[in-house]
């Protein structure tokens, strides 16, 4: 019986790396504070952190279950991948190249044409002094017509403390409200979490290390208008000191007059009630207590719209008082077209995330799995195949949260779909272009 081929670094590890670390990770990448890659011997050296940190599917990071349909650019690895690299490394890692072999991939993938790059307002210091800093950076263009946007890529100036970001478009009729809301903040932009708190704003872009640009298909474009501009949420991690930072954003843009097809944004929420849970008690364990502070706050809740949109109301909630709480609602597809890219999104306590198309029925298509959420790895998703939507089908939108993963320092409280940052989401985009 032939015995099996050694595993070799070059033939077999070495390319698995470099298509799912390299554009991180090599000289410059966003995650190359942490772990830097460019020659052979920074695997061998860190070949335990590298075992610990791949076995356990933290890293690379990709949230999207197998469940969900096949997606472009997936960074997660296959299971015969895993493998490979598992094995090499726990059979001692060894090198069949020289030590110093360049480990340097294609690089970040940008924009193939940029039209426009727009730099913050004003550069970001950690004025706050916050260790995990959350902040609205406005991002204004200068376009004084009418223009189709065709891509976008969010750009990190200091790689090392930028741990993700969010993108919204708002439209110029917001512009003063962002003024005020950065002159009361010490520092460019305002401390933010689970929204830019302005009205109308577009949920654009969702940025982790080794998220490629967001770019339109071919053929299409999202319309913007004068004076429209973007609110990036960065997620800034200070673990160490570094200059201002004003990560920039760069565009593909198109004169109006460019036979296009326009992109479509589909938004679709989904109730979040959290009750408290075992052994929790305390004034603001009443919801009522928590939503009159959230209206104070905000001036609006959301709670009760969603709920009333999905035809629940907090009583169906009463009873998840063992710490976990799911929400499910069906809603109908907004706009018929061709799926372009779906995203999901929670907050801290988010446990498990899906959205599936024609539920319950012989169709049915489970468009995005997610079952350990995180936070910081927010993605736009692209489906691989063509997946055509009418308006008036059925999407399910699932959340799950679980109540361990709440600030143990936090004062025990119910919790519920508002923009605070103790509160919680079930928010889910559909882009999608026309037929």
């Amino acid at each position: 019986m032939p015995t099996a081929e050694p595993t070799g670094f070059a033939t077999d590890v070495a390319p698995i790396l470099l298509d799912h670390c390299a554009v991180c990770h090599n000289p410059g990448g966003a995650g190359s504070p942490h772990w830097n890659l460019s020659q052979a011997r920074d695997i061998t050296e860190t070949a335990r952190f590298l075992s610990t940190a791949m076995a356990t599917g933290y890293m690379p990071p990709w949230p999207a279950t197998d469940l969900s349909v096949p997606m472009r650019d997936s960074l997660g690895l296959t299971d015969g991948e895993l493998a490979t690299v598992l094995g090499w490394l726990d059979d001692g890692a060894q090198l069949d190249v020289d030590a110093d072999t360049s480990m340097i991939g294609l690089g970040t993938v940008g924009l193939d044409e940029v039209d426009l790059v727009v730099p913050p307002t004003a550069p970001y210091d950690n004025e706050s002094g916050r260790y995990d800093d959350y902040r609205c950076m406005v991002y204004r263009p200068e376009v004084d017509e009418r223009v189709w946007l065709r891509g976008l890529s969010f750009v990190p100036e200091r790689t090392e403390v930028v741990h993700h970001a969010i993108g919204y478009l708002v439209p110029g009729s917001q512009w003063a409200a962002a003024e005020a809301l950065d002159a009361a903040d010490d520092g460019s932009g305002w401390e933010c979490y689970g929204g830019t708190g302005l009205r109308d704003d577009t949920f654009l872009l969702g940025w982790a290390p080794g998220q490629l640009p967001e770019i339109y298909p071919d053929g299409t474009g999202l319309a913007m208008e004068p004076g429209d501009f973007f609110v990036i949420q960065v997620h800034y991690h200070y673990d160490v000191r570094v200059d201002p930072d004003a990560s920039w954003l760069e565009l593909d843009i198109e004169p109006a007059d460019t036979e296009l097809e326009p992109i479509s944004i589909a938004t679709y929420l989904t109730p979040a009630e959290i009750p408290c849970g075992p052994g929790e008690t305390g004034p603001l364990c009443d919801r009522e207590a928590v939503a009159a502070a959230a209206r104070a706050e905000f001036g609006v809740l959301p709670a009760d719209f969603i709920n009333m949109l999905c035809g629940v109301t907090p009583e169906d909630f009463a009873g998840m008082v063992d710490g976990v709480a799911s929400s499910s609602c069906d809603l109908p597809v907004q706009t018929t077209g061709e799926i372009v890219s779906v995203l999901g999104h929670m907050h801290d306590l988010g446990a498990s995330y899906r959205m599936t198309l024609h539920p319950d029925t012989d169709d049915e298509l489970v468009l995005l799995d997610i079952d350990d959420w995180d936070y910081d790895w927010q993605y736009n998703y692209r489906p691989a195949d063509s997946i055509i939507v009418e308006a008036g089908d059925v999407v399910r939108f699932e959340c799950t949260w679980e109540r361990s993963r709440r600030n143990a320092n936090l004062e025990p409280a119910y919790v519920l779909w508002s923009f605070g940052s103790n509160d919680e989401m079930c928010f889910s985009t559909i882009t999608t272009r026309p037929l």
